[in-house]
């Protein structure tokens, strides 16, 4: 027996990077997985590779900064498997840089995108993992959210408010069987990492910036994406059944520091 078999998992942010390893990974694991992001091409492509390898999977596109958005990406999730048992909010970006550079459209693009999608999708996913009998619910939260960041305020303060996020709901929400845990990653090698070395370059040059991440990193290296889904995949599985608001650095050490 697979660990999720019988699932129905919703993952935003899954077309690339961590999302879509989760997304495989949840479904080589039983799981029938919604596929959620802005990205049309790369989403069909994450559905395609699911099914390539017998899974089943549907895409659906959501801008998880909009509420109506995520209360339809839970119907539309709900439709198309019959129930919902894990949310799993990844959507995300590096958002703007330096606190002088910072406008407010982005602070709020920001806020919205990580926060308010993480907050109203739970709104709307937990009423379907009750109905289901329970299931798991987990944020990709980050490793600036736990500890401050000199050029990226903003992205710290967003992920740091998915910590918090993280334990109200599991407080508010034990007794209902649903459990809520956030994962904390440090740096890993998808395609928006560039864009998180690359935004004031004039300020800090790319390549010296990744060194440094590197050298702060006690592994020595960064993560892949598919170590970020394992990670995933326990929290959500029954096999976590015991553990609702632990935030978990997944990060070769870096918080340690």
């Amino acid at each position: 027996m697979k660990i999720l078999d019988g699932k129905v998992a919703l993952i935003t942010g899954a077309a690339s990077g961590m999302g879509r390893a989760g997304a495989l990974l949840f479904a080589q694991e039983g799981a029938n997985v919604a596929v959620v992001d802005i990205n049309d091409k790369m989403g069909e492509e994450t559905v395609k590779q699911i099914r390539g390898t017998g899974g089943e999977a549907c895409y659906i596109n959501s801008d998880v900064s909009v509420v109506a958005e995520l209360e339809k990406m839970v119907q539309q999730t709900a439709k198309s498997f019959g129930r919902l048992d894990i949310f799993w909010h990844n959507a995300g970006d590096a958002g703007p840089g330096v606190i002088e550079r910072t406008t407010e459209e982005a602070f709020d693009r920001a806020l919205a995108l990580h926060i308010k999608g993480g907050f109203f999708g739970a709104k709307y996913a937990i009423p379907e993992i009750k109905r289901a009998g329970g299931g798991a619910i987990l944020f990709t939260g980050s490793v600036s959210g736990l500890r401050a960041s000199r050029g990226s305020p903003t992205y710290s303060v967003a992920k740091a408010g998915l910590v918090m996020l993280t334990k109200c709901l599991a407080l508010y929400f034990a007794m209902d069987k649903i459990r809520v845990n956030c994962i904390c990653p440090g740096v890993v090698q998808t395609p928006l990492w560039p864009s998180f070395i690359s935004r004031d370059p004039d300020l800090v040059v790319p390549e010296v910036l990744e060194r440094t991440a590197l050298q702060m990193t006690p592994m020595g290296r960064f993560a892949m994406p598919e170590e970020i889904a394992q990670a995933a995949l326990f929290l959500v599985s029954d096999a976590a059944s015991y553990i609702t608001g632990a935030i978990v650095p997944v990060d070769g050490g870096t918080a340690v520091y």
